[in-house]
């Protein structure tokens, strides 16, 4: 048998420690999932190791990338980095508004609802000014007394957790398919029929009766 490509071996080593720094991930975990030893893992970053397909298949599923990256017809998901120091400074303000938009529809004063918490009115007007973070559990007992739904207080769809929230809810729907609808999905040629289904959907009942009466008269 020919010796193996030295240069192919390093640039395959090379995707795989890319790929590994990319998501934050230590050689001895990638090593513990291969079921090989950190210096034996250190090579097939160096290309000095020979990693197989199912290491490789292995290492796709435990850092969440496609297959097709490791021969370059797929890049890493490039996600922008999050500053959650601001973003946590961010939501206490936007709380805190909510709460005092909240607390005026139900006709209470800062000190009818403070007394009604059994709390400091100083306290709770910092709160709405979103100079002190509200507890969950306060924000729970809150919401109780204003009738309204923690829901009321989450990051909306347009912000970041509702960016992660509607990912999860795709993939949980995505994994409750049977397994033939789940390879139409990802296959590139019935896009075309997903873009059809998806302007008919939109269509009201005239606009689908005469799609209907069309397709009959091209029966005929």
């Amino acid at each position: 048998m020919s010796e193996l490509n030295p240069e192919r071996a390093k640039m395959l080593g090379g995707l795989i420690e890319k790929a590994r720094e990319h998501f934050g991930r230590t050689k001895k975990e990638c090593a513990a999932v291969l079921g090989v030893k950190p210096a034996e893992y250190s090579k097939i970053e160096s290309g000095a190791y020979s990693v197989s397909l199912p290491q490789l298949e292995a290492l796709a599923l435990f850092l969440n990338i496609p297959m097709g990256y490791f021969w370059g017809s797929e890049p890493l998901k490039s996600e922008d980095e999050l500053d959650f120091a601001n973003l946590i400074a961010l939501r206490h303000r936007v709380i805190g508004v909510l709460l005092s938009q909240q607390r005026l529809r139900s006709r209470q004063s800062l000190a009818d609802l403070a007394e009604t918490l059994d709390m400091d009115e100083a306290l709770l007007k910092s709160y709405e000014m979103g100079e002190e973070p509200i507890p969950y559990l306060h924000l729970e007992q809150i919401c109780r007394q204003l009738d309204v739904s923690v829901n009321y207080f989450l990051d909306d769809v347009h912000g970041p957790l509702g960016r992660h929230e509607a990912k999860q809810k795709l993939e949980r729907q995505f994994q409750r398919m049977a397994p033939d609808m789940q390879a139409f999905l990802i296959n590139p040629v019935n896009v075309s029929y997903l873009d059809t289904a998806k302007k008919l959907s939109e269509m009201d009942v005239a606009q689908l009766r005469q799609v209907a009466e069309s397709l009959l008269e091209i029966t005929y």
